[in-house]
């Protein structure tokens, strides 16, 4: 019976805290909830035209910005995008080993490749669950020309509603 109960309270304390690293923001919250925390939203273009995407430029030196993605006015996404100006490679390992403390040990690994015309993105994306409402990503993406020359790369954590992407399966 005790382990039941501690069971059903880990569960009901789940509902109550917001999205890891996130805590004051919650899966499906609108934009208007989300600028009470982030005043300063800036609306970003987007590729889905279901989807709505608004940035919270340079929330500290080592980050480029916060992406936040919407569909029917509803969090599904956040994106950190790491700035490559700070964040080395002493950097991305602390960052790795930072996410590793906080949402234990990946899960699984796969590779990036994707080609878009001339441009080719390289990389790894590791796959995190830290609860059953979140999966999280840690991306490391390189962006190669036509003569396979690197143009840009980039450090990617993706925190996606996990109840979003299981519904559309």
């Amino acid at each position: 019976m005790k382990k039941l109960i501690l069971v059903f309270m880990l569960i009901i304390s789940s509902l109550t805290f917001g999205i890891v690293d996130f805590p004051d923001i919650n899966w499906k919250d609108s934009k208007s909830k989300l600028e009470l925390v982030f005043p300063t939203l800036e609306k970003e273009i987007s590729i889905d035209p279901n989807v709505q995407i608004y940035s919270f430029p340079k929330p500290n030196n080592g980050i480029s910005k916060y992406s936040f993605h919407f569909i029917n006015d509803q969090l599904f996404k956040i994106e950190v995008l790491f700035n490559k100006e700070v964040v080395g490679r002493n950097e991305v390992k602390q960052i790795y080993l930072d996410t590793v403390k906080k949402m234990g040990k990946n899960i699984s690994t796969n590779p990036i490749n994707e080609k878009y015309g001339d441009l080719t993105l390289t990389g790894n994306s590791m796959k995190f669950v830290p609860d059953i409402y979140t999966f999280v990503f840690l991306k490391g993406v390189d962006t190669l020309d036509k003569d396979k020359n690197m143009i840009d790369s980039q450090l990617i954590l993706e925190y996606i509603d996990s109840t979003t992407v299981l519904s559309k399966k």
